[in-house]
């Protein structure tokens, strides 16, 4: 075999060396644009809690009078969503989650986001969720992410491939960010936005999740957002209940996904009502439900947390899941900034706790299940069920709580939820609403539908 040329020799150095400049130029966008969502998320964390905390105090003081009060919270929460949903006219991709927006973009079926979804993200996510939508803080952070990092990389003239694995990465910061979860969020990326494990991949999702998460830190302190007392799987037995638990999730996964859809379909058809309209609708009924229980709407995080703690009685187990079954489905279904990833938290960690709560009143003397324990399990298994992706939930969810004494019981649920939703044929959340948005690309030529 005759050697190389010189001449292919020096092509082959200058093209290694342009790759290796490429790699340490997106790497450096991951990085500025890593500072940039670290600031961002930690201050859209902080406003969400100060205005949650500002509701709760409002429903309080409104309920010094009994026959009138539930009017201040009817027409507070009717208001803030109907302009949370204002502020998406303009941009119908800041609508909803945003999560499906950034996997169609890894996939190259959509185009990058316009900076204005940072804004739009930001003030509408606190504004609904913070006056009581059932939406999760971690969609917008996820966007706000993915669209910061594609505005850095374009800006430096970074190319398509480069600004569709940043804006990925970004994405996954976003979410490190929401839950202080950086190594969930760094997972999420793989599994969940990209499908993929590259090199230029990898690095860019870890330093963009580490400087996201090492900022947001200086800013909010770093603890995990819920606080669990040491908690034990119990016997070696009780795995057969943890993987019946599992399939069962698995099975109220789909049965969630549809309700979620059959919402969005439901507000598709009163398109005669201005979406405004139909927030003010939701939000007025989300008002409703705060007078009644003020932190039962919202993210859920309070909630969770009484669940983690323990000692719910089953009736108020039952009431928690019967609101926040249909409060999510209903406050997604109006286009207003939000996710769907804390909602579903709590209505795993609820499932679990019912599940254990019922079977230990049948037979308290011999099955003993701890509803903590099963609680956390439910809030990966469900996870699972819904979004399916197993690895990101476990680790979530482990990051979350602090907890690391679950991990067999986590698998063996995760496992079952995965062969359940499959079995049942049932679609991953984010592959319907992925869907939903690139038909309404397809059935409003020159304009961007929300998704």
């Amino acid at each position: 075999m005759m050697p190389d040329s010189p001449i292919a020799q020096t092509n082959a150095a200058e093209s290694a060396e342009n790759e290796r400049s490429g790699l340490l130029k997106a790497c450096a966008v991951a990085l500025i644009a890593g500072v940039a969502i670290g600031v961002v998320g930690a201050y859209f964390r902080a406003g969400l809690a100060w205005l949650g905390a500002r509701h709760i105090q409002l429903v309080e003081w409104a309920q010094q009078w009994p026959l009138l009060g539930w009017l201040l919270p009817v027409a507070v929460g009717a208001l803030a969503a109907g302009v949370a949903r204002l502020l998406v006219r303009g941009h119908p991709l800041a609508s909803g989650s945003g999560v499906q927006h950034v996997e169609a973009v890894m996939r190259n079926e959509a185009p990058v986001a316009s900076f204005w979804i940072v804004p739009i993200k930001f003030f509408g996510g606190i504004l609904g969720i913070g006056t009581g939508l059932a939406l999760g803080r971690e969609g917008p952070t996820v966007q706000m992410g993915a669209t910061i990092g594609a505005f850095v990389a374009r800006a430096l003239r970074c190319a398509q491939g480069v600004i569709r694995d940043v804006q990925a990465a970004l994405g996954g910061a976003g979410l490190a960010v929401a839950f202080n979860a950086p190594v969930g969020g760094a997972v999420f990326v793989f599994e969940e936005v990209a499908h993929a494990f590259r090199l230029r991949l990898t690095l860019v999702t870890m330093i963009a999740t580490a400087a996201a998460i090492g900022v947001s830190r200086m800013i909010l302190g770093n603890r995990p957002d819920f606080l669990v007392d040491g908690v034990t799987p119990g016997a070696h037995w009780a795995l057969g209940a943890y993987f019946v638990f599992g399939l069962l999730l698995g099975l109220l996964g789909v049965l969630y996904n549809k309700l979620t859809v059959l919402g969005l379909r439901a507000a598709d058809s009163m398109r005669r009502w201005p979406p405004e309209a139909r927030a003010a609708l939701v939000g007025g009924i989300v008002g409703l439900v705060a007078w009644f229980a003020p932190h039962l709407v919202g993210g859920g995080d309070f909630a969770s947390q009484q669940i983690l703690n323990g000692g719910l009685p089953l009736g108020a187990l039952f009431i928690i899941f019967a609101v926040r079954w249909v409060l999510g489905p209903l406050s997604y279904s109006v286009g207003t900034p939000g996710g769907l990833f804390a909602p579903l938290l709590l209505v795993g960690a609820v499932l679990g706790a019912i599940f254990a709560g019922v079977f230990n009143a049948l037979a308290p003397e011999v099955l003993a299940l701890s509803p903590i324990a099963f609680a956390i399990v439910g809030m990966t298994g469900f996870f699972t069920g819904v979004v399916r992706a197993p690895f990101t939930g476990l680790i979530l969810v482990v990051e979350m709580t602090a907890t690391t004494t679950l991990m067999v019981p986590l698998l063996v649920a995760c496992f079952a939820a995965m062969l359940g939703a499959t079995l049942a044929r049932g679609a991953p959340i984010y592959d319907t609403l992925r869907e939903r948005m690139l038909d309404g690309f397809k059935n409003a030529p020159g304009k961007n539908r929300e998704p």
